[in-house]
């Protein structure tokens, strides 16, 4: 039986898994010739022509794929182009520049059939800002399965994924718990930039993947001429602490990216002073609450009206879900011990919520099952110490 023949395409990576670049570089140019827009292949044969030491050449079909990449509105994967272009010839400085103007153009161009696609950060910015940002930045390669980033090193760069695809993972409470995926377009790293110059996440690749990083000094410089860019920046961190408290509270990380913007639509965000009083035993069931910052203290009081200390929470958890699981009135009292940053859920948002994601009843009361037990246990072993307290 005779086999069908090969396609150029295939011929010529055939000829680049046994290093005949005069040969692949052939049969790539002949597969351009009949699918000229084929930019991944042309983008071969650009790295080829750099490599047989055809430099110029190189350069011209470089610009072309990066430009045909800014026209289409890829421009991550058109930065990258226009960095190994900068590469070979370092004085080629005005190709960002004319980069952003072709992109900030076809981004205006109301007649497109589709919008470009959103990239976080970069489609925020003017043109000025873009082009600054630009000459700024550094292209890095992670092959699969490696570590972009692990949390806790030092880190305080700023990274955009321009090619692959990563999982973001972060230690809560003694496990690693998946967070969400990142695509094209997606950067990460603004926590080390606004806290503490540390990753709080590891960021592992499921596939090869190509950053551009841009570190913490270089961004502080363009801020200084550009203070708009803070701003995106910080809109883009509030969002991603919010997106990790509800990656990591048992409630809501079953669900979904997608599932849990809903659902982080319908919070607010309420500020309370330290050692003040949200609600006391006997209160109608009216919210649940998720620390976005500072302590909680849970607690009930004993006959006598001493407090008895259920627990001491902190950012990422949960409390006050009981009464609203279960309808019932609030079984305990929830006290800030300094000022504190909560997510404030209502009743009938959560009701609503529930009709949508009924898994979310489930987990609800499974957690609340085990907090009541818990619950017990505690104001069971406080009334045994105080029997064994010497009468006085």
């Amino acid at each position: 039986m005779n086999k069908e023949p090969m396609s150029y395409k295939e011929e010529a990576l055939l000829f680049l898994s046994r290093r005949e670049w005069k040969k692949a570089m052939d049969s790539f140019q002949k597969h351009i010739d009949q699918e000229p827009d084929d930019l991944r292949s042309r983008l071969k044969m650009a790295e080829l022509l750099e490599r047989l030491g055809r430099k110029k050449e190189a350069i011209a079909e470089y610009r072309q794929v990066a430009e045909a990449y800014a026209r289409e509105g890829f421009l991550l994967q058109a930065i990258s182009v226009n960095k190994m272009i900068l590469r070979i010839d370092p004085l080629l400085k005005e190709i960002n520049e004319q980069l952003t103007q072709l992109y900030m153009a076809r981004a205006r161009d109301t007649q497109l059939s589709r919008p470009l696609p959103h990239i976080p950060l970069l489609s925020d910015l003017k043109e000025e800002e873009l082009q600054t940002l630009l000459s700024r930045v550094q292209c890095r390669t992670f092959p699969k399965g490696s570590f972009l980033c692990r949390e806790g090193e030092p880190g305080d760069s700023l990274m955009v994924i321009c090619q692959g695809q990563v999982g973001v993972y972060k230690h809560f409470e003694g496990k690693e718990r998946w967070i969400r995926n990142l695509r094209e377009g997606d950067c990460f790293g603004e926590f080390g930039f606004f806290l503490d110059r540390k990753r709080h996440a590891s960021v592992k690749g499921l596939m090869e993947c190509e950053t551009i990083e841009i570190t913490r000094n270089e961004l502080e410089e363009i801020i200084k001429n550009h203070p708009r860019v803070l701003e995106v920046l910080e809109d883009l961190f509030k969002k991603r602490v919010l997106d990790n408290l509800f990656a990591i509270s048992p409630l809501f990380s079953p669900l979904s990216g997608l599932d849990r913007d809903e659902v982080l639509r319908r919070f607010r965000v309420l500020n309370i002073p330290g050692e003040t009083l949200i609600f006391k035993g006997g209160d109608p069931p009216d919210s649940l609450y998720l620390i976005k910052s500072g302590e909680v203290n849970i607690f009930t009081q004993d006959r006598h009206k001493k407090r008895v200390i259920l627990g001491t929470l902190g950012s990422g958890h949960l409390f006050g879900e009981i009464g609203v699981l279960l309808n019932r009135p609030r079984m305990a009292f929830a006290e800030t011990t300094h000022p504190t940053e909560l997510l404030e859920l209502s009743k009938g948002d959560f009701d609503d919520l529930v009709q949508k994601f009924p898994q979310l009843q489930s987990i609800g009361k499974e957690i609340s099952s085990k907090r009541l037990i818990r619950m017990k246990e505690t104001l069971s072993k406080g009334l045994i110490d105080r029997e064994k307290e010497p009468m006085v």
